[in-house]
């Protein structure tokens, strides 16, 4: 592992590598290290990799895939949603009742402490939940106690618990059709993937794209050495290599400017004897170039925000359509899992300020914390004519214009 410590682990100097304590995979440590930094919480971590030792004595789970991006969430919603509430204060305090119920036999515990413990997993997602109900395959050291169900599902935990199942979900997984993802994958490249591509694009298609599309406008980046990947060049230092196709180049570095107003840096070097120039995009825009982000007012409930810094991967909904409170308006990816937004209201879609369509183009847009995403509006009038049942775009007219009944 000569380059771990360097470039994968610089959070965690001097920790052991098979990572005993807080039994994650050195994969996920890195992971969620940069999860971390790039929600804006890496002031935390170490509060969350406390959370991770004393939780993983409460659900007792094998950290692999998926069980890291599971494990590795509930800590991190856990410690932010802590620190949110109430500061570093709070999170110390999630942490005490955690070391607390960890630590003491069930019937030492006080009666304070039994209801501070339905705390611990109050901010837990969706996917934590399904952990627990066994819908990701059977436990193998059993379900957890019922005070955890309690507090991961609040009044439903009852129900939550009737619905527990040990039955492995592989079993009712349908076959994937092969041609039909091949043709998507093709449809997306303009060309057939080859035998590698296609493998990659099945088992990880939004960044085996990436990598694909990357690797056929610069070519292979692999051809670089490690250093030169994840740091860069200096100014005045020069680089050998071969390209893709085996050719040998020389490239030296001559300048990098100062990011403009508009967040660009102009890079000057010298390729094979000839002198050149490319703009960088290093920064957001600052100053009059500078292109704010919409966000949500959270005293407006027709507002929805998004929910966390994340990628947009599908929205359901259009300007006009007419929701229900607690249908769902579109999803996020959060730190490789989904996040559900619901409609907070009845209402109408005024505005959808970001989409997407992960399924149909493999693509997601990045989305902030508190962005406005989607912006409602009240329940308009509908038709009566039961078998129209329209909603009334205006309130000035006397016939529905879908189906010409007189408007009540």
């Amino acid at each position: 592992m000569p380059y771990y410590d360097r470039y994968c682990a610089p959070y965690f100097q001097g920790i052991d590598y098979d990572v005993t304590r807080h039994g994650m995979p050195g994969g996920a440590t890195s992971s969620s290290q940069e999860g971390a930094m790039k929600q804006g919480y890496i002031h935390l971590l170490p509060y969350m990799l406390k959370f991770l030792e004393g939780t993983r004595q409460i659900v007792r789970y094998h950290d692999v895939t998926p069980g890291s991006q599971i494990t590795w969430n509930t800590a991190f919603l856990a410690v932010t949603g802590a620190w949110k509430r109430g500061g570093e204060d709070e999170v110390r305090y999630l942490l005490e009742v955690l070391g607390q119920v960890t630590r003491t036999p069930e019937k030492d515990l006080t009666d304070e402490m039994r209801r501070a413990r339905l705390n611990i997993y109050q901010d837990c997602n969706d996917a934590f939940r399904n952990l627990l109900q066994g819908k990701f395959g059977r436990l193998p050291l059993g379900f957890p106690a019922d005070w955890v169900y309690q507090s991961a599902f609040g009044s439903d935990w009852k129900s939550a618990m009737a619905a527990r199942t040990e039955a492995s979900p592989l079993e009712s997984l349908p076959e994937v059709n092969l041609a039909a993802e091949e043709k998507a994958c093709a449809d997306i490249l303009k060309r057939k993937p080859n035998d590698e591509e296609f493998v990659l694009y099945l088992n990880h298609p939004a960044d085996a794209l990436k990598t694909i599309q990357f690797k056929a406008r610069f070519g292979d980046p692999n051809n670089l050495p490690l250093h030169v990947w994840f740091e860069g060049l200096k100014v005045g230092q020069d680089l050998y290599f071969n390209d893709s196709s085996g050719k040998p180049h020389h490239l030296l570095l001559l300048s990098i400017s100062a990011p403009n107003d508009a967040g660009i840096s102009i890079c000057r070097y010298v390729l094979d004897s000839e002198f050149m120039s490319c703009e960088v995009q290093v920064r957001q825009p600052s100053g009059n170039g500078a292109k704010s982000t919409l966000m949500a007012d959270p005293a407006n409930k027709f507002h929805v925000a998004a929910p966390s810094n994340g990628d947009l991967w599908v929205m359901y909904v259009h300007p006009g359509d007419v929701v229900k409170a607690g249908e769902e308006l579109f999803n996020v990816s959060i730190m490789k899992q989904e996040k559900a937004v619901l409609a907070p209201v009845d209402g109408m879609v005024k505005r959808v300020l970001k989409t997407a369509d992960f399924k149909e183009n493999k693509q997601m847009v990045s989305v902030r914390e508190g962005e406005l995403i989607v912006e409602l509006g009240p329940v308009p009038r509908v038709c009566g004519n039961e078998a129209c049942g329209q909603p009334i775009p205006m309130d000035n007219i006397a016939f529905c214009p879908y189906c010409g009944a007189r408007v009540s």
